[in-house]
């Protein structure tokens, strides 16, 4: 029972602390983005920008805290030194709360002569204590902007990583398009895509056009392209024309590239149904004919069919070959059941083939072949006779009176014959 209560008392415990933990880091400073301090010509919320006065920038953060008490630290760290307009230098400052409630960071740096116009990544992280004397820390994404230097040596030119697509014929299908600025420092900014076919059978299912968002430095955007391929097209590579154009430091650019898709189609491929006999007699050929149609409109490759039909053929196979668009071709299979089989035969039919592409195609169809016991006959029909059960005196009256009826259709014709030579001698 005690040990129950401290486990309860312990939970409890747990319970409050995470209800009264300070905020998270990331909450406790702010940037009022509605405050203008002194050295600032607008807020941040109506796109502040530090001013730059003789290769020296000034830059003005208002920031606010609901926990801080004190004076807090700013620093900022650059993502790259190496292509850093600043110069190497303490990028450090404190800040003490104003009257107002408003932390007034202000840096001052020196910028190189020969800076490059770009963007420029940082951190500004923002270090404090809260009343209790816990440690606050918040991080702010900045991007400094060098419009006054020298023209940048980037080239300026969108890297297409992948183009992707599923496209069949007549149908709805999605080409996707993997972009990337690869530029250090140079933003491009109101990027456009267009895509078109010269031969007119891939057209954009809404529109030609889509306008992207702005592509930081570095930056990579997956872009979905909905297509339509129309019924005519032709199932073969298409060659798609991208334009694209965007604006980067103030300067227009443009790109056109070329890339070839695949367009597709589904096999359509169809049998006219087995043609062959229900059943054989034992020792016999019988011969099945296969129709296989090609409905589609692409050549299909490779089709062969093949007979599975377990206790007569264990697997026989015929190729067909190629079969072009709107053709038929048979396939023909011949079996020859053994001498000693009889009964009921189950199987299957299966025909198989591939696209240009080597994407395969099956279809199968049962088979069933009654196999019947020959007739065995003798030289003698004594011996037919007795595995027929007929009794050998029938067998030798039946035969003795089919040899007089015989002598007795001979004579009477030989009588017949002479009466009728008679009545034509008289009548001479």
């Amino acid at each position: 029972m005690k040990n129950r209560i401290v486990y309860a008392v312990l939970l409890t415990a747990v319970f409050l602390a995470l209800i009264f933990t300070p905020a998270q880091a990331e909450d406790a400073f702010t940037i009022d983005i509605r405050r203008v301090l002194n050295g600032m010509k607008r807020s941040w919320l109506q796109g502040y920008e530090p001013a730059i006065s003789q290769n020296v920038m000034t830059f003005v953060l208002p920031i606010l805290s609901d926990s801080a008490s004190g004076p807090v630290d700013a620093e900022i760290l650059l993502a790259d030194e190496s292509i850093s307009p600043f110069k190497l230098q303490t990028m450090k400052v404190k800040a003490h709360p104003s009257g107002n409630g408003v932390w007034g960071v202000r840096f001052t740096l020196n910028l190189h002569e020969d800076r490059r116009n770009g963007d420029y990544a940082a951190i500004i992280r923002i270090t404090g204590k809260d009343r209790q004397g816990g440690a606050l820390q918040t991080e702010i994404p900045y991007t400094f902007r060098i419009r006054d230097g020298q023209p940048s040596r980037e080239v300026i030119r969108l890297q297409v990583d992948k183009v992707e697509s599923d496209l069949k014929v007549g149908e709805d299908g999605m080409i996707t398009i993997t972009l990337t600025n690869p530029c250090k420092t140079v933003p491009f900014e109101q990027p456009v895509l267009k895509i078109s076919d010269s031969a007119g059978d891939i057209i954009p299912k809404w529109s030609s056009v889509i306008y992207l968002r702005d592509l930081a430095p570095g930056e990579t955007v997956t872009v979905p392209f909905p297509m339509t391929v129309l019924p005519k097209a032709s199932v073969s590579p298409h060659i798609l024309r991208l334009d694209m154009n965007w604006k980067a430091l103030g300067q227009a650019a443009d790109q056109t590239e070329n890339h070839t898709l695949a367009v597709t189609q589904e096999i359509r491929m169809e049998h006219g149904g087995l043609r062959m006999a229900d059943s054989v007699v034992a020792g016999d050929a019988v011969t099945m004919t296969l129709p296989v149609l090609n409905r589609g409109k692409a050549s299909i490759m490779d089709v062969m069919v093949t007979l599975l039909l377990p206790g007569i053929v264990e697997r026989q196979s015929v190729l067909v070959g190629v079969i072009a668009p709107g053709e038929t071709k048979n396939a023909q299979l011949s079996v020859t059941p053994g001498k000693h089989l009889e009964g009921e035969f189950f199987g299957t039919i299966t025909v198989t083939a591939a696209d240009n592409d080597g994407n395969p195609a099956e279809i199968a169809l049962p088979v069933a072949l009654s196999v019947e016991k020959p007739l065995r006959y003798d030289a003698g029909s004594m011996q037919t006779a007795q595995e027929d059960g007929m009794n050998p005196v029938i067998i030798y009256a039946l035969c003795a009176g089919c040899a007089v009826l015989l002598a007795a259709c001979i004579v009477q014709g030989a009588v017949l014959r002479r009466k009728i030579r008679r009545l034509e001698e008289d009548r001479l």
